[in-house]
């Protein structure tokens, strides 16, 4: 996929009728059971976990893996397409679904058949949570700068460090960390993190004080404490020294998860402004038929296409197996600042009822913040489509 000369055939999107009836299994999930209690899970910042019961029984979480892998054999559009109808009333509860293929991807692409067959599985199935372990006090963006480190023992390694902001860790089963299995030197930097698959209730693994952030309130993100974790040598996944390539490869596919996050959430607050606006009147007059709402309604229309159409675009070059990193950060930036901009347009347009916390608005915005930074910030996005295109152009290799 070249900026400089593209191909007509890799901005071609084709969603299927199987994909289409997979939609609306999901969308009458989400509007009877999520959206009534979507209020409460953001107020109470408490997830409801009978939420994710029902969730595991529609297949959420193994959606693009093989059947024998407990996976419902469709693909990242399948993914993309049930995000978003989730999101739209519940980002907080599509980042539990969503999280947990954070865990489940890489093991995946880069587990062996024993590994697969333990935890792939069960996190497919539903019947286990997963967590992704990466971030730590120190570091963000930069993952090769991590500190947790592991220290071989035997046929054990034993893993010492803490994490910060993990999504899914107060309720994970299943824990995929990545620690230094030896030190950086110079240039190569990105070599010596290991991706290690933790248990819950394994000795020396702890879940420390939970971190309260704007958004996705009901799955607030938390620490996590290693004091000589000791993790068996064959729940390596992948090759020692290798696991800044798995993290790299699973956040280009989780990026379009969270594209396909911020598009639902863009069309919940299109849909609170649209409802508002031909219900409320002003003046003897419904606020749509004012021009000042009809302009700002068409730019959150535009802004909720826009993202719609990137990120099923980004999910079809994962399926055709092109590159589509590039593709991937184009899609998070602008689907989760469309999030942003249309929360704040329905505040505009609603007035006070939009910054009431009894509406989804605001809860839109608030969350919308949380999108905009999580699977690399969109500052990061940008540097990222810039390395792509330079590489396309040959500066750098």
């Amino acid at each position: 996929m070249s900026t400089l000369s593209p191909v007509a055939s890799d901005y071609a999107i084709a969603i299927s009728e199987e994909h289409e009836a997979f939609r609306k299994a999901v969308r009458e999930f989400a509007e009877k059971e999520v959206a009534p209690v979507a209020q409460k899970i953001d107020r109470e910042n408490q997830m409801d976990m009978r939420l994710v019961k029902r969730a595991a029984e529609l297949g959420l979480f193994g959606i693009p893996f093989p059947e024998e892998y407990g996976g419902g054999s469709g693909d990242d559009l399948s993914l993309v397409l049930a995000t978003e109808e989730i999101a739209r009333f519940s980002a907080a509860f599509s980042a539990v679904v969503g999280a947990t293929y954070l865990v489940s991807t890489p093991i995946f692409l880069f587990g062996n058949e024993e590994q697969k067959r333990k935890y792939l599985v069960p996190i497919a199935k539903g019947e286990k949570l997963a967590a992704h372990a990466m971030t730590e006090p120190g570091t963000g963006s930069d993952v090769a700068a991590i500190k947790t480190n592991a220290q071989k023992k035997g046929d054990r390694y034993v893993i010492n460090g803490k994490k910060m902001f993990i999504t899914n860790g107060d309720k994970a089963d299943v824990f995929l960390i990545f620690a230094r299995t030896s030190p950086i030197e110079g240039s190569k930097r990105h070599h010596g993190v290991t991706a290690f698959i933790a248990e819950k209730g394994m000795s020396g693994l702890t879940v420390g004080q939970r971190t309260e952030v704007i958004g996705l309130r009901g799955d607030q993100p938390v620490e996590l404490v290693m004091e000589n974790l000791e993790v068996p040598e064959t729940n390596i996944v992948g090759e020692i020294g290798r696991g800044v390539r798995i993290a790299l490869t699973c956040y280009d596919h989780g990026r379009v998860g969270v594209a396909a996050q911020g598009t639902g959430l863009a069309q919940a607050a299109l849909e609170a402004a649209l409802n508002y606006s031909t219900q409320r009147q002003t003046f003897d007059n419904y606020l749509l038929s004012y021009q000042q709402v009809q302009f700002k309604i068409a730019e959150m229309t535009a802004a909720v296409h826009t993202a719609r159409l990137l990120t099923y675009w980004a999910a079809t070059l994962t399926k055709k197996g092109k590159d589509f990193i590039k593709a991937s950060s184009i899609a998070k930036i602008v689907a989760t600042e469309a999030a942003e901009k249309n929360a704040h347009m329905a505040m505009l347009i609603m007035g006070a009822a939009g910054v009431s916390t009894d509406m989804q608005v605001e809860r839109i915005l608030r969350d919308s913040q949380i999108i905009k930074t999580y699977e690399g910030t969109n500052d990061i996005q940008r540097l990222t489509i810039m390395k792509e295109v330079a590489k396309e152009m040959g500066v750098v290799g």
